[in-house]
């Protein structure tokens, strides 16, 4: 038996076949999350859409610099239009970032499973964090489409610290790994951060009271149950690890709470400096 009391299986290599359903895995994500995206977003704002009359449109804030000689001026329509300006480049390199740092997690959790040295609750665990990362990679589109930045700080705040978190979550996947306590309170505590900040911001308002759309509604569930999950399965683990039988000393204890405590002093301090009302496309 090993230490979560399953027998034991020893590590084997994922194969040939094992490589190419990793690599199959790890593009799959990339490809699939934005037309789910937009679909839901169809689905919620259909009755406010548009008809495009591709006949008689046009676009007069296209500056026609990737048409070359082919088109200038006041363009018809297109599927795809881009400036080439310098906020298209960062959307650019953003997109490729986050596209790349996707597929690259997934397939490493894909060979993990494949070699039987996969940590299942951290499995769990990146999973439901991939909502936040992909509204984190919207937002920021958003913004610099819109030349938004009045919460860029406040959603910065909260990218970098799930980042962060996912990094410890993703070297806790292998299970030859030691779940340690300065590693579990390092993901506890950014979750809890995000838990109070949350309830503050938003939840308590759209979930809780029901003052909220139904986009609103599902997106703070999208948000407060992965971070109850980082909460307790980090938890959970290490009260299973052999290595870490003795329940936390006070100074650790202490931490987390002064974590927790400037974490989330931080997050006020900038949800204050921000604007109230929410970026056009960022909220969905």
């Amino acid at each position: 038996m090993d230490k979560y009391g399953l027998p034991t299986a020893q590590s084997k290599s994922p194969g040939k076949w094992g490589n190419w359903l990793a690599v199959l895995c790890g593009c799959l994500a990339p490809v699939f999350f934005p037309p789910i995206h937009i679909g839901i977003l169809y689905f919620f704002w259909e009755d406010f859409s548009r008809s495009v009359d591709k006949h008689f449109c046009s676009c007069s804030c296209w500056d026609t610099v990737f048409k070359g000689t082919y088109e200038t001026g006041v363009a018809a329509y297109k599927h795809l239009y881009f400036n080439a300006t310098s906020n298209t480049f960062k959307i650019w390199i953003l997109t490729v970032v986050s596209m790349i740092a996707l597929y690259e997690s997934i397939r490493h959790l894909t060979l993990l499973m494949l070699q039987r040295q996969l940590r299942f609750s951290m499995l769990i665990l990146f999973l439901s964090s991939v909502f936040a990362h992909y509204y984190s990679w919207w937002a920021y589109v958003n913004y610099w489409n819109d030349d938004y930045y009045s919460q860029w700080n406040h959603q910065l705040f909260f990218t970098v610290s799930e980042l962060f978190s996912t990094i410890l979550v993703v070297h806790l996947a292998h299970s030859e790994n030691s779940v340690t306590v300065h590693k579990v309170l390092g993901i506890t505590g950014i979750a809890l951060i995000h838990v109070l900040a949350g309830g503050a911001d938003q939840f308590i308002e759209n979930v809780i009271r029901g003052e909220g759309y139904s986009h609103q509604v599902l997106r703070d569930l999208g948000f407060m149950f992965p971070d109850l999950l980082h909460v307790c399965l980090p938890l959970y683990e290490l009260r299973r690890s052999r290595k870490e039988r003795s329940r936390l000393r006070f100074t650790e204890f202490l931490g987390l709470m002064i974590l927790v405590f400037l974490g989330f002093l931080v997050c006020s301090v900038l949800m204050n400096q921000g604007a109230i009302q929410e970026p056009y496309g960022a909220e969905q």
